[in-house]
Formats: C-alpha cells, sequence, structure tokens
C-alpha cells in the first residue's frame, strides 16, 4: 500500500538528529524521497549521536528514499547548492521543513554579539534562503508545501533571543502564504506544544540528572504526525497557518488518527512544558 507521500520529494534542513531526523524518517515511512540537508558527516561527540548519512540510511530502510545532502543554512551559497544537487537528482521539490535551527545561552543582556548573529542566521536568515531557493521549483510545478519550524518561545508572553527569531519566522510565514496561495503553494509553521526528547537534551541536561528518557515528556509520535498532515495541504486546504502540534492533528487529522494519539496530549500524563 502505497504512502501518504508516496513519491515526494522532500528537503528537511537540520535532519542529521532530533525533531528533523524524526520527522525524516516519518516521512520515509509514507513514501517520499528525502533529502538530508545537515553539516554533519560524521560523528565527533557521542552524546550528540547522528549524521546525514545515518539519517538518510533510516529512511531507506523505513520504505522511502534517503539522500544526505551536506548544508550549512548558515550560508546562502551552500543552501542554493544543496538544493541544485537536490533538483540534479530528482527534479523537483514537493516539500521544505526548515527545521534547522539554534538557540545559543544567555539573554538579551548577556548573549555574546557573535552568537546572537549566527541566531539569527540560521534561525531566520536560513529559512528565507531556503525557501527562494525552493520557490523556481515549486512555482514551475505549480504546486508545494513548505512547513516553517517555530516555538513556544514566540508566544507574545514569552521573551527572549530565541523567540524574537521564532516570532519573525510567523510573521514570515503568514505573509509568504499570501503571497503564493494563488500560485498553489501552501505555506504553514509547526511547533510542538510540549518538549519531545532529543540527544540535544542529554547534553544540556543539569549535572547529575538522569540520562535515560524522562517519561513525563510526550513521545514524538503527534509531532511527526502534524509534519505529514501540513506537508498535505495546498493552498485550497489549509496555508498560512501556525500549528501547535496538536492544533495541527485537531484540524487536519481523521476520527482514528486523533484517536491514536489522544495519548500524547493527555495532560494528566504528561507535562506541557516548553520544549523549543
Amino acid at each position: 500500500m502505497a504512502g501518504r507521500l508516496s513519491g515526494k520529494v522532500a528537503i528537511i534542513t537540520g535532519a542529521s538528529r532530533g525533531l528533523g531526523q524524526y520527522c525524516a524518517l516519518e516521512y520515509g515511512k509514507e513514501g517520499a524521497i528525502v533529502a538530508v540537508a545537515a553539516r554533519t558527516e560524521r560523528e565527533t561527540d557521542p552524546r550528540m549521536p547522528g549524521t546525514i548519512h545515518e539519517t538518510a540510511r533510516m529512511v531507506s530502510e523505513a520504505g522511502g528514499e534517503g539522500f544526505p545532502v551536506v548544508c550549512n543554512v548558515a550560508d546562502p551559497a551552500s543552501i542554493e547548492a544543496m538544493v541544485r544537487q537536490v533538483l540534479d537528482r530528482y527534479r523537483r521539490v514537493d516539500i521544505l521543513m526548515t527545521n534547522a535551527g539554534i538557540s545559543p545561552p544567555g539573554g538579551i543582556a548577556t548573549i555574546q554579539p557573535k552568537h546572537w548573529d549566527l541566531e539569527w542566521r540560521i534561525n531566520v536568515h536560513g529559512t528565507f534562503h531556503c525557501i527562494r531557493a525552493v520557490l523556481p521549483a515549486m512555482q514551475t510545478q505549480g504546486s508545494g508545501s513548505i512547513i516553517t519550524i517555530s516555538s513556544v518561545a514566540a508566544r507574545p508572553d514569552f521573551g527572549g533571543h530565541y523567540g524574537a527569531t521564532k516570532r519573525a519566522v510567523e510573521a514570515m510565514t503568514i505573509g509568504l502564504a499570501g503571497e503564493l496561495k494563488d500560485q498553489g503553494i501552501a505555506v504553514n509553521a509547526l511547533k510542538p506544544v510540549s518538549r519531545i526528547e532529543t540527544p540535544g537534551m542529554h547534553v544540556i541536561r543539569p549535572a547529575g540528572a538522569p540520562a535515560e528518557p524522562d517519561p513525563t515528556i510526550p513521545p514524538k509520535d503527534g509531532y511527526v504526525e502534524a509534519a505529514v498532515l501540513l506537508a498535505l495541504q495546498t493552498p485550497a486546504t489549509c496555508t498560512g497557518g501556525v500549528f501547535y502540534d496538536n492544533e495541527a492533528i485537531d484540524q487536519l487529522a481523521d476520527k482514528a488518527t486523533k484517536a491514536r494519539l489522544a495519548f500524547v496530549y493527555d495532560p494528566a500524563r504528561y507535562s506541557q512544558s516548553p520544549r523549543r
């Protein structure tokens, strides 16, 4: 039986580990061709496992096709080169997920200026340049789905430099959706409603904290399902939305999927503290 994304060509940035890898694997399960775009070609820190080659292998084993591509989203030339490789190989791009992002330490008053600049280059400018790189192909096709990644930190009652970049991404998403709605291209933003276990969480845990997965943190199931649902959207079905993962499922999933994932969002079982 063909998957929901069978034959679709997707690019996911920051997909060597974490949420990007989780989404790449789910896209593979749904039959997609996934360009795994990130910087990491080999593992250098055992606390941060994952490479573009490992994720691509996982995608292929899951039933899709993984294509590892080196990409530094802080460098527009690297982004352009990555997209050219994908188009040279597959001749189209159906889905773009701009997952790559960073959150340097410190507050607005204490963050190092070089880290401030890098955060905006990756989170905001990187998102912009990735979108602009795939747009010509999507416009020629007359179809496409762009998924940007935001965070609970973008809420109006939150502050901080990371939240500022994510508010910018949300504004970019809404504006771009309006510009592209008559060209067959959907643009939506996705953010996790709660923390999700990733390799990076072990690195930032306080000293003495257990390394095992935290049972109060929900599994990734809801987030990756929301990522699939958004990849399926068109301007006629949904564009210009900024969704928490549970909101995307509530609005876009069928009854069976909602029932299957109800446990993920059970407030009596899992905390709803911010993840990203």
